[in-house]
């Protein structure tokens, strides 16, 4: 397997078919879930990884990685970068999910700020992205630390249903001193996160 990157205490690997059944106690766990429509089968968790990970390496260089931590060798997680629509277009995405036991260490924040490196850097994009729903407060608040500003905009999910999305945004020409720092940015977010909620629930 080879490896893509490392940071102080992480090293981000390609995955291999061995991984699944360790990533499928994210993918196949409700709890962790709870920001998507449902926990996955087996097959499902398969098919993301099919799509995300191994046929993405292949097309585009990059994709879903495993997330390694070093001092025990253990996978507890993937993130990584991968395609996905935007109101732009197909747009870089980090992206990520870590084991539950593995959650409010700072693993999170510290993988995905190694790939936005990675992305605006290695991969020579010009901007990358994350998308959050404003339930997801744990992943606001990591996107908001990583990532140089935000945007809303509302979508419509593949059941039909509208829903309001947090865009955040880095570019490999902005400066993090333009804009208030990683602190100010999360409680920021926070905030416009609650408005969000109150208002799709007046609308309901």
């Amino acid at each position: 397997m080879r490896e893509v990157l490392e940071t102080e205490g992480l090293t981000l690997r390609e995955i291999t078919k061995a991984d699944l059944l360790i990533l499928f106690r994210i993918f196949g766990d409700a709890e962790s879930m709870r920001f998507y429509p449902r926990a996955k089968s087996f097959e499902e968790t398969e098919a993301w990884f099919e799509k995300l990970a191994f046929r993405s390496y292949e097309e585009n260089g990059f994709g879903l990685w495993g997330v390694v931590e070093k001092a025990t060798g253990e996978l507890i997680g993937d993130c990584g970068v991968t395609l996905q629509p935007t109101l732009k277009g197909l747009e870089p995405e980090i992206g990520y999910h870590l084991r539950r036991e593995w959650l409010g260490r700072g693993y999170a924040a510290e993988a995905a700020a190694a790939c936005r490196d990675f992305g605006l850097g290695t991969l020579g994009f010009e901007r990358i992205v994350s998308i959050v729903s404003p339930e997801n407060i744990p992943s606001l608040r990591v996107a908001a630390k990583i990532h140089q500003r935000w945007e809303t905009y509302r979508t419509v999910t593949a059941a039909g249903a509208e829903v309001d999305r947090f865009l955040f945004i880095s570019e490999s020409d902005a400066s993090d001193a333009d804009g208030p720092g990683a602190a100010t940015r999360v409680a920021m977010v926070e905030a416009a996160a609650l408005l969000s909620m109150r208002r799709r629930a007046m609308e309901s």
